[in-house]
């Protein structure tokens, strides 16, 4: 029997606006995030995949470092249900990680490297800049923290991904009095059996300090001849698409958990949005962080779609533009107050953008989308989606329908509601203000929320008889609260980067009873 959520609904407004050849029953395939990448290996081969500032890595290769690293994260003490903690500014590396953890069903945290405590706090390996070892020594209680893999900040010759090689320093002892004791790295043990879809293993530990390794002597172990015995690897099959993928603290004490299958649909629905002629050479440049869910989607899209994915460490504005300059972007994804910061540069620097043909935001005033269209010419694509739902809900079409200043359309198999505020059951009247709903198959589970149910944003909206979405406001007091916690700086800069969402909403996100 076929569930009615898959099928086109009747009832769902803006499906005539949809651009030709997006459907609304989007399949998307049951698989895993390893699943994924294997598939673009296969199908993409040689393809560069990434490119960083002295890095580049084809598909193959990116499938087979993370395929490679995975065992000897094993060899740390990581085991299936613990979390990483990705403290990293955006490089290769930081995408081999991500690929490696979910191969042993690992969950990855990202986080901020200037304020790690959340992502450490439940984290049992944690991968981090090399200059930045003594941020983490400090950084509170890391009761569970068995080892921390260092990844050089500056590109060198002789790079992870290079032919050089070059002797890093073997391993160290993270030694800090102050910090107190810490668990070492687990010794050969036999991982415990699973207890059923998403149960986490639990993996012994003894107090003592935290191994260090750099990621190069890390992945040189890897390529050994030989690996280390069958008990200091987890055969338990690898994740399964209901495990837990990501966990993102929030500013507020929540935290938002997104499944394998989440980010994947996630994927899907960034790939099928986007019709059209396909450059003969797509390249994506995007300047929202890894540290973001939003990046990690967009660079799980670019390799579903075998697009090039150039990665700016630190997303510096001269830095973007250099590496426009050199690579040629065709897509350009980056938040309000990013493209700011790009068109206060000379317009001789911004003459690197030429080659943009899609620039993908959130909701840009007046102002700010006359000079971007007086800057570049290339299509504007507004869109809008909380962490919860991987940053991706609603966009405008790529075709003259879109209506600028709007959040747009809802993304396939994504269905939106504008609720009466405080009482999420009960729908306004058309054409009224209410709470924004969101459920579909990218949403997770937030803050106690059950997967697949009706996500409250927290956001104010509209929506015309057309189906586009007009976000209002905060969305209530706690909304304000959220925004006078996190401050008007951080409105306009960090949380602006998911590409739609402007942070003050975001801690107002809450778990509605009715699924």
């Amino acid at each position: 029997m076929t569930d009615l959520f898959e099928r086109r609904p009747a009832e769902e407004p803006g499906l005539r606006f949809y651009a030709p050849g997006v459907p609304w029953p989007l399949p998307v395939p049951r698989e895993t995030l390893p699943d994924l990448l294997d598939g673009a290996a296969r199908r993409y081969g040689g393809r560069t995949a990434l490119v960083a500032p002295g890095h580049r890595i084809g598909f193959r290769v990116l499938r087979r470092a993370a395929a490679r690293l995975a065992p000897a994260l094993t060899r740390l003490g990581l085991r299936r249900g613990d979390h990483l903690a990705l403290l990293l500014p955006d490089c290769p590396e930081a995408v081999v990680l991500c690929h490696a953890a979910w191969r042993l069903g690992v969950t990855v945290v990202p986080g901020d490297i200037d304020a790690p405590g959340r992502a450490l706090a439940l984290a049992a390996v944690a991968a981090v800049p090399e200059h930045r070892l003594s941020d983490v020594a400090v950084s509170g209680d890391r009761a569970l923290l068995r080892a921390v893999v260092t990844v050089r900040g500056a590109p060198a010759r002789g790079g992870a991904f290079s032919r050089e090689g070059g002797r890093e320093g073997a391993r160290e002892r993270l030694a800090d009095p102050a910090a107190g004791e810490r668990p070492a790295a687990a010794g050969p043990t036999v991982p415990a059996q699973r207890r059923g879809p998403g149960q986490p293993h639990t993996a012994p530990a003894r107090r003592g300090s935290v191994d260090v390794v750099a990621y190069r002597d890390l992945e040189r172990r890897a390529g050994g001849p030989r690996p280390d015995p069958v008990r200091h690897w987890d055969w338990s099959g690898g994740p399964e698409p209901d495990d837990v993928a990501l966990v993102v603290h929030r500013r507020d004490g929540t935290r938002v958990s997104l499944l394998h299958r989440n980010l994947v649909a996630a994927a899907h629905q960034i790939v099928s949005w986007h019709t059209g002629p396909v450059p003969r050479r797509p390249r994506l440049l995007s300047l929202v962080p890894m540290s973001d869910v939003r990046g990690i989607a967009l660079v799980t899209a670019a390799l579903l779609a075998g697009v090039r994915t150039v990665l700016v460490p630190g997303g510096d504005p001269l830095g973007v533009l250099r590496a426009a300059r050199r690579h040629t972007p065709t897509v350009l994804v980056a938040a309000p107050a990013g493209l700011r910061a790009l068109l206060a540069r000379p317009a001789r620097e911004r003459k690197a953008l030429g080659g943009v043909a899609t620039v993908v935001t959130a909701p840009l005033d007046v102002g700010t989308r006359e000079r971007l269209r007086a800057a570049v010419n290339a299509r504007v694509v507004e869109t809008y989606g909380p962490t919860a739902a991987a940053g991706v809900a609603l966009a405008n079409p790529l075709t003259a329908d879109a209506r600028p200043g709007t959040a747009g359309l809802t993304l396939p198999r994504t269905r939106a509601r504008i609720a009466v505020e405080g009482f999420a059951d009960v729908d306004v009247l058309p054409g009224h203000a209410g709470e924004l709903l969101l459920r579909g198959p990218q949403i997770g589970d937030d803050h106690g929320r059950p997967s697949g149910g009706w996500l409250r944003t927290g956001r104010l909206a509209v929506r015309g008889p057309d189906g586009f979405v007009t976000l209002l406001g905060d969305g209530g007091p706690e909304g304000e609260r959220e925004r006078a916690r996190e401050g008007e700086g951080v409105r306009d800069g960090v949380a602006e980067a998911g590409g739609g969402h402007d942070g003050r909403g975001e801690g107002a996100e809450r778990a509605s009873p009715h699924a």
